[in-house]
């Protein structure tokens, strides 16, 4: 119980910031891309959307996988657990926001 209680105070740490929750929303909304893609969509730079992705890679909402050169990442099914489905909704909504911005482009 103890353990689950530290996984879940991880990921609610995680979910505390707002450069994480525009990581998430994004995400949510493209249904997974490559790291590039998003740091430059948010106006990151990589050192700090490295930072930000690590915690919540941490906190498992996030996983990463690779494609060749590119490293893409994708939501967990922890986040689902996590957000109640209005929230999720609201992300995705903001999330599609920095999506068209990051395809205009």
């Amino acid at each position: 119980m103890d353990r689950e209680i530290a996984e879940l105070a991880k990921a609610f740490a995680a979910l505390g910031s707002v450069e994480r929750i525009h990581i998430l929303s994004y995400l949510l909304a493209q249904k997974g891309s490559h790291c590039g893609q998003i740091a430059h969509a948010l106006g990151m730079s990589t050192s700090a959307f490295s930072y930000h992705l690590r915690l919540l890679e941490e906190a498992g909402l996030v996983e990463r996988s690779r494609n060749g050169r590119l490293h893409c990442l994708s939501l967990t099914p922890a986040l689902k657990g996590l957000l109640s489905p209005g929230i999720r909704k609201v992300l995705t909504e903001e999330g599609t926001k920095w999506t068209s911005t990051s395809s205009a482009k």
